[in-house]
């Protein structure tokens, strides 16, 4: 049976009349429309858990702070490396994005990022572990199961300090894999705002072995924000491959039990 095609209007009046007439912003399939992703209009599609919503679209403004200026630099400085490579090493980074799955709809064996995305991922990956360079392409690893545990919350005057124990299972060298993270710090009871979260690096203490292939880590996160004496943490976290500079796909972990 030929799928039937739908002009992004009509699309968009649906998505319009299901945002303001039903209360819960959930996707439900139907015959002529499997899934949703991306944006359209004022309306945004996204996945949780295997199932599709939609919310406003967000149009945050670029301040231009310097961190931002300066990861902007680092992008800018990737793209232009890519497009310096050699026809025939692209070539062999779109081979080894073959096997790496999308981080976005659609989900299936059809699908894979491209190999820019993959070549500027590497890039980013080391200049977040300060070794910033031209990545070379290699196969995508099989990454460490990986659990952060948020353990205490430390308010300072400036600088408020999160103290975490990252957990590493089926690992041989844990000294390859690096974490990195997106924190957010809110009131009790308030919610996690994806936009308000600051990228971190942590500070790591000695590993602690646990069992055979297990190493549990103490982690320190130092964010630079006055916070009151109880807070709690939102947390996106990831590793990054010292030997690809490739990271895998964003895990969360929060102070509320």
């Amino acid at each position: 049976m030929k799928e039937t095609q739908i002009e992004p209007i009509s699309l968009y009046i649906f998505a319009m009349k299901k945002y303001y007439f039903n209360t819960m912003p959930k996707f439900t399939p139907n015959a002529i429309i499997k899934d949703c992703w991306s944006s359209i209009g004022n309306i945004t599609f996204y996945h949780r858990n295997g199932q599709c919503y939609w919310k406003r679209k967000a149009r945050p403004v670029f301040r231009g702070t310097p961190a931002q200026l300066d990861q902007q630099q680092v992008h800018l400085r990737a793209i232009s490396a890519w497009q310096h490579l050699d026809h025939s090493v692209q070539l062999l980074w779109n081979h080894y994005a073959r096997s790496v799955p999308s981080h976005r709809p659609p989900y299936d064996e059809n699908h894979h990022i491209s190999g820019f995305n993959l070549f500027v991922s590497a890039y980013h990956g080391f200049a977040q572990l300060g070794n910033e360079h031209i990545p070379v392409p290699q196969p995508f690893p099989e990454f460490p199961s990986a659990a952060l545990e948020v353990l205490e919350i430390i308010p300072g005057v400036e600088t408020a300090t999160i103290r975490c124990r990252l957990t590493l299972a089926d690992i041989v060298h844990p000294e390859r894999w690096h974490l990195s993270a997106r924190i957010q710090l809110t009131a009790p009871g308030v919610g996690c705002d994806p936009g308000k979260m600051r990228s971190c690096m942590p500070t790591s203490i000695a590993p602690v072995s646990v069992g055979n292939k297990i190493v549990s880590r103490i982690v320190l996160f130092n964010i630079k924000v006055q916070v009151q004496a109880a807070c709690q943490a939102y947390i996106r976290y990831r590793l990054i491959d010292s030997i690809t500079g490739y990271r895998n796909n964003w895990m969360r972990a929060s102070s509320i039990k």
